[in-house]
């Protein structure tokens, strides 16, 4: 009898365990975006300017900002929470992987997002992991290890951007 309640008290923690997971873990927003909370108590504007000037250190060069907000505010919604596209990643060698793979436009430019949820500043952008996996062939090795670059430098930055001023 005991034996039968440890198997059954088993398999209820592992069906909880991967209930979690499933829930929490591996959503489709984890899967497919980084994002990372703003500590330090920052404002929004202040955030994008950062982000703007660490992308540029890091060579991936800023094309535009888009004050999505301001646009959806002057539309009449007022009550819009801030929010800012950031499109970046201008790489030298972004004309020659766009002529070779023009699909790779989702990840070359990069958007960067700048936006407030429920009171709190979040910076996001797509992970290349999966696309670079599912079109390897099409890319080949050289221009997936380049974009798999240039969003490891995309991460950094907006992790150093979220993180400092942290108390």
């Amino acid at each position: 009898m005991r034996a039968i309640i440890f198997l059954v008290g088993g398999l209820l923690a592992v069906l909880a365990f991967m209930f979690y997971v499933k829930t929490h873990l591996i959503t489709p927003e984890n899967m497919f975006f980084f994002t990372l909370e703003v500590k330090g108590g920052k404002k929004h504007q202040e955030v994008v300017e950062e982000l703007v000037k660490k992308l540029n250190e890091k060579g991936l060069k800023v094309i535009r900002t888009l004050p999505m907000s301001k646009v959806i505010h002057e539309r009449g919604v007022k009550d819009f929470p801030n929010y800012t596209t950031i499109l970046a990643c201008d790489i030298k060698e972004k004309k020659e992987l766009l002529r070779k793979v023009p699909f790779m436009n989702v990840l070359i430019p990069c958007s960067v997002v700048v936006y407030e949820r429920k009171g709190k500043l979040y910076i996001t952008a797509p992970k290349e992991f999966l696309l670079i996996k599912d079109y390897s062939q099409e890319l080949g090795d050289r221009d997936a290890q380049l974009i798999a670059d240039v969003y490891q430098k995309l991460r950094i930055a907006i992790a150093e951007v979220a993180e400092e001023g942290r108390e």
